[in-house]
């Protein structure tokens, strides 16, 4: 029996010997809502009639929610859009990347807004994070498209 109780403390001194010192052995789990960083345009800005919005999240979001969870209105009408998603690195997908900042493009649907008009950009508390963490709350940018 000795003989057996030096195997299995040996088998953990060896197992405890590939831990580094400091790291946790379970990472802890993202809770930080993401945050909108900025708009292109930015509140009261404008774009070109055939442009697209620029949306930069601090942390790379769920596609899932992108759209579902932006909106553009015309007064009470919602414009419909296409989301442009960022690729994800290449080789990259098992690779923890901690809050890795992500820039949503948005543009109508129908290739161009109307020329002159104002327009609101809404954020809902629909998008969440790679880590499911939602919006902490709603933004809304006014903004308006060059004659």
């Amino acid at each position: 029996m000795p003989l057996m109780r030096r195997f299995l403390w040996l088998g953990l001194l060896g197992c405890a010997a590939c831990l580094e010192p400091g790291d946790p052995f379970l990472a802890a789990a993202d809770a930080d809502p993401p945050d909108v960083v900025s708009t292109e345009p930015s509140a009261g800005g404008t774009v070109e009639a055939g442009g697209t919005l620029q949306i930069l999240f601090s942390e790379r979001m769920d596609a899932r929610t992108l759209r579902p969870g932006i909106a553009v209105f015309e007064g009470r009408a919602e414009v419909p859009l296409e989301v442009l998603v960022p690729a994800e690195p290449e080789g990259q997908d098992d690779i923890e990347r901690g809050d890795v900042p992500s820039t949503v493009t948005v543009r109508a649907s129908s290739g161009a807004f109307t020329p002159g008009t104002a327009y609101t950009l809404v954020l809902r508390t629909l998008l969440t994070d790679t880590q499911g963490n939602p919006l902490a709350q709603e933004v809304r940018v006014p903004f308006r498209t060059e004659p």
